[in-house]
């Protein structure tokens, strides 16, 4: 993805400032999705329907659903690195607001972490972006993505930790204050103007095609299943035999270890390649996740449920980078509409399978659901862009 300036040129060096400003603040926000799933234990634990506690996490898909397009028009107005710091700032007052735990301020806190997570995501992106050009960008913005990823799986393991030990408030402080911190970093970058203006219409236009739309849901199978998972695995290791701890720390090495895999799979074997296989074992990894849970089986759900970390990491970054190259010219309008079909299809899930748990006692019904979502996104897969 080009996405050079005047200000930009082939020999400039990496923004380091920026990556690491923005990235705080994304290493931060990841902290909070992650940590998630222990608040989730947390409200059951309190009497709240396990439907009531996903619905949380997704509100937070809603708020940044609702947050991008609006956050990617701002970027067209006004100094991009102050949309990105807004978000940040936003973020972490949601984020500092889940610190009591209740089911109005859980929600609350999700929904303007959300708001707060889409306006810093897609500003932080597109201004490494500005500063870069050719391979750099792909490097700056891959950069962004993995201190997210490593603050999300860094939260997803030690929340259910942390939180029995300290108490709900310190872990949510730490995440807030590290956003915080990452917000005002980044409002004293150096001031980037973003590209020109675009139609409301655009952002869709690229996914009412199949491969648009594949490329979309499979964004949703990758990061939108991604939430779902910190929402509920430390609820399903709750109680369990299993090591909860080793478990969620091995889920979250291969999630993060899978951005990596991720791009080396599709240098030797091709980004749609790489993105098909992976759709494939994910589908086949929660269809066998959910027979585990029903045989209770607890090496089959350990083992399904770090797998489904190389599932959810390796394809990320391929996906982008098709997106980039053969979907709309203007990178701000993909990166939108990528968040915008991914997070759209989402939405759902994590309530759903919450809602399951309630009415069949066993999370083997949501992780089918998952699973057979995931095979039906790798069919329309093969059959608009894998042949």
């Amino acid at each position: 993805m080009d996405m050079s300036t005047a200000t930009a040129s082939e020999g400039r060096p990496l923004p380091w400032v920026a990556i690491g400003a923005i990235g705080a603040g994304l290493f931060g926000l990841g902290l909070a999705v992650g940590g998630y799933g222990a608040y989730v234990s947390v409200l059951i634990a309190r009497g709240v329907s396990p439907d009531a506690a996903g619905f949380g996490m997704t509100l937070f898909l809603l708020g940044q659903f609702v947050a991008v397009v609006p956050a990617d028009r701002l970027t067209r107005r006004a100094s991009v690195e102050r949309v990105a710091a807004v978000g940040l700032l936003v973020a972490g007052a949601g984020i500092a607001l889940g610190a009591v735990v209740t089911l109005e301020t859980t929600y609350a806190s999700r929904l303007v972490l959300g708001l707060g997570q889409g306006t810093a995501f897609v500003a932080g992106m597109k201004y490494v972006g500005l500063r870069t050009s050719g391979a750099d960008t792909a490097t700056a913005q891959g950069m962004l993505g993995a201190l997210f990823t490593l603050g999300l799986a860094l939260g997803l393991a030690a929340g259910p930790v942390a939180v029995p030990a300290v108490g709900p408030g310190a872990p949510a402080a730490v995440a807030a204050t590290i956003a915080v911190v990452g917000g005002v970093l980044t409002v004293r970058l150096s001031p980037t103007t973003g590209t020109g203006g675009t139609t409301l219409r655009s952002y869709l236009e690229p996914f009412t095609s199949a491969s648009g739309l594949a490329l979309g849901l499979g964004n949703m199978a990758t990061f939108g299943f991604l939430m779902v998972a910190s929402t509920w695995y430390a609820e399903v290791l709750t109680g369990s035999p299993l090591p909860g701890t080793a478990v969620l720390v091995g889920f979250a090495l291969a999630t993060v270890f899978g951005r990596g895999l991720g791009g080396w799979l599709s240098r030797a074997y091709g980004e749609r390649a790489t993105v098909a296989g992976t759709l494939l074992g994910l589908a086949v990894v929660l269809v066998g996740l959910a027979w585990a849970i029903d045989a209770d089986s607890a090496g089959g759900i350990a083992a399904g449920l770090v797998l489904t970390g190389f599932g959810f990491g390796i394809p990320f970054g391929p996906l982008f980078s098709l997106a980039f190259s053969e979907l709309a010219d203007d990178p701000g309008v993909t990166l939108s509409g990528m968040l915008l079909v991914g997070n759209g299809g989402a939405l759902a899930y994590p309530w759903l399978v919450g809602w399951l748990l309630a009415a069949t006692a066993s999370y083997a019904a949501g992780f089918a659901a998952m699973g057979v979502t995931v095979g039906a996104i790798w069919l329309l897969w093969m059959g608009a862009i894998g042949r």
